[in-house]
Order: structure tokens, then C-alpha cells, then sequence
């Protein structure tokens, strides 16, 4: 059963600011050089229409170009992971001002060259979002740097709100990469009180949960081959993530489409644990499967704040059980600390 708690996590609404370039102390990472333009291969081959075999070289080439960004958001998310702290988490709410200020005076992101790029974005968008927003639960920040900061947040979000709207391919405007833009557009909107934002969010977490098949399978996950557990996961993570999200202002967001968004779990869920259900719909073995993947406790940090909304769902808790502490940089850090409390 959905349940209303009011507790203030920092995946709720915060609004954010802070400036100056001092380091905070030791515990604060170096200065990671921002990057403003982005430009992406795919990382697939070229004659495959599922988007599932990769080319080795052009993902390297993604890989690489991605190392200076994915490294900038975990040192955030390890940062935020101290704002639990009460001796550390004034310094750890500093040390995130300072650098995501950094970013936002760089314009960093702003130039998404490809549409690759913009697909890779969200996500990352999402991920700096998050972590500023544990950051505030800390403190408000100065007023000029908030500003900065606020201002690029939003630029970006809107950037990939323009691109999904008008530009995106039919396949990504309906799967994963749509849900990643929903969450960084909800999570900017959560920080900046951006209605609009937080709305368009709200829209698409509603269409891509209504969108699952009967069974809680998403269909175009479904179509990524060896790679559609893989994919499920990664779309079932921002879509429940902007569901908690949304809870305090939308209490009706987890339970849209006759509380489908149940299904979609307990349907992940039970694919992880036999992902022959998910071999029948996509017609070839699973990663999980062949052994080319094994599961990570990243993969399923969305757990916690789902447990958050649906307390008495007994695989969940057992399958979160096994892997905590669970933890993604994209999600905020540490989720099983944050949501320790709520438990």
C-alpha cells in the first residue's frame, strides 16, 4: 500500500545557491575541468535496429568522452553521501556549491553536438541535480551563485525538454532515455520551483508507465535483445526515482494507470530472478543469462526510494536486502543511507 510520509529527503524540493572557490578541506575531490561541448558516437553498430550490439570501438570512443563527466558526478554523489554527517556535512554541502557553481559558469553541457549526446545527458543532468539538491538540505547557498547555478540547471533541463519534444527519434522518445529526461526535467523543476518543469516530468513518467504491457514488461525495452533486462532496469530506476520525486506535490504519481508502475517492479523483479521471462518477450538469452553481465547493486538503488512509497512489497525488501548498501551517482549517491530513516 502507498503510504503518505512527509519526511524531507533531498530527493524532494529544495531551491539551491552558493559560491566562492575555496575548498571546503581535504575531503573535497580536485576541480574536475568542466566540459561544455559533447559530442557522441553511437555506441551501437550501425545495421543494428535494436540498439544492442555494440561496436567495441565507437563505445570506447563514448566511454572516453564521457570519463571527465561520469567522474565529476561521482565525486558529487560521494560528496553528498556526507551531508548524513552532521560533523561533515556542512563542508560536504560547500564542497558541492563550489564545484557545481564551477560547472555553471563554464556552461558546461550546454553543447550537446549529436544526438547521442542529448540521449547521454539526461541522466547526467539528473545526476548533478540530485546531488546539489542533498547539498541544500544542509543549507541555502549565497544568493549570486545560487543564481548561476539555478540558471544553468534550468538551461539544460529545458535544452532536453526542446529535444524530446521536437527532435528525438521515435524509439527514444518512449524508453529509457525519455524516462532519464523526465527525471533530470522533474528534479530541476523539484530545485528551481519550476511548475512547468516538474509537470513535464509528471507527463512522462505518466506516458512511459502507462505504456507497460499487461505483464509490467516495457515494450521498448523489449526490443533490445540480449539487452532488454539491462535496459528495463535502467528505465524502472528514473521512473520510479521521479515518482518519489513528484510524491509530496503529485501523491498521485505512483498510481497512475491503476498503480501500474506495481507491475513494472514486480515484473523486474522477478526477471532478475528468472530472466527467461524477459528471453520469451525479447526472443534471445539475456546478459544476465549468458553471463556477460552480472547484476550491480547500482542497478537496483531505486529500490530504496520505491520502498519508500510501497512498504510492504516483500521481494523488493529482499532483493534490496542482499545488495545494500545501494547507491548510484546518477540517483544521488547512497540511497540506502538517505532513506535510512524512513524505514
Amino acid at each position: 500500500m502507498f503510504i503518505d510520509k512527509n519526511a524531507g529527503l533531498a530527493l524532494g524540493i529544495a531551491s539551491f545557491l552558493f559560491a566562492g572557490h575555496a575548498v571546503a578541506d581535504d575531503s573535497c575531490p580536485k576541480p574536475v575541468t568542466p566540459v561544455v561541448n559533447v559530442d557522441l558516437p553511437s555506441r551501437y553498430k550501425d545495421d543494428d535496429k535494436s540498439r544492442s550490439e555494440l561496436d567495441e570501438t565507437l563505445n570506447a570512443e563514448v566511454e572516453k568522452s564521457l570519463a571527465p563527466i561520469d567522474g565529476f558526478i561521482r565525486d558529487l554523489a560521494a560528496t553528498a553521501n556526507a551531508t548524513t554527517n552532521e560533523k561533515k556535512a556542512d563542508a560536504a554541502a560547500e564542497c558541492i556549491f563550489n564545484s557545481v557553481a564551477a560547472w555553471a559558469r563554464a556552461g558546461a553541457l550546454k553543447h550537446a553536438e549529436t544526438m547521442n549526446a542529448h540521449l547521454a545527458l539526461s541522466s547526467r543532468i539528473a545526476g548533478i541535480a540530485a546531488a546539489y539538491a542533498r547539498a541544500l538540505t544542509v543549507r541555502k547557498a549565497p544568493e549570486e551563485t545560487g543564481a548561476v547555478i539555478e540558471n544553468w540547471l534550468v538551461a539544460l533541463a529545458e535544452m532536453q525538454v526542446k529535444y524530446f519534444d521536437t527532435e528525438a527519434p521515435p524509439m527514444a522518445s518512449r524508453n529509457n532515455h525519455r524516462a532519464w529526461a523526465g527525471l533530470a526535467a522533474a528534479q530541476v523543476g523539484a530545485i528551481t520551483n519550476r511548475q512547468d518543469l516538474l509537470d513535464w516530468g509528471a507527463r512522462t513518467n505518466e506516458m512511459l508507465i502507462c505504456s507497460a504491457n499487461d505483464d509490467g514488461s516495457l515494450p521498448e525495452e523489449m526490443k533490445r535483445k540480449d539487452k532488454a533486462l539491462h535496459y528495463q532496469l535502467h528505465a524502472v530506476a528514473p521512473i520510479v526515482v521521479t515518482a518519489r520525486l513528484l510524491f509530496p506535490s503529485k501523491p498521485n504519481a505512483p498510481l497512475v494507470c491503476q498503480g501500474k508502475l506495481d507491475k513494472i517492479v514486480d515484473f523486474t523483479i522477478a526477471a532478475l530472478a528468472n530472466p527467461a521471462l524477459v528471453t520469451d518477450l525479447a526472443g534471445a538469452k539475456q546478459s544476465f543469462q549468458t553471463r556477460k553481465e552480472k547484476l550491480r547493486s547500482f542497478q537496483i538503488a531505486w529500490l530504496e526510494p520505491y520502498l519508500y512509497l510501497q512498504t510492504d512489497d516483500k521481494p523488493a525488501l529482499d532483493l534490496a536486502d542482499s545488495f545494500r548498501p545501494l547507491s548510484n551517482s546518477f540517483l544521488g549517491g547512497n540511497l540506502t543511507e538517505l532513506y535510512r530513516d524512513s524505514r
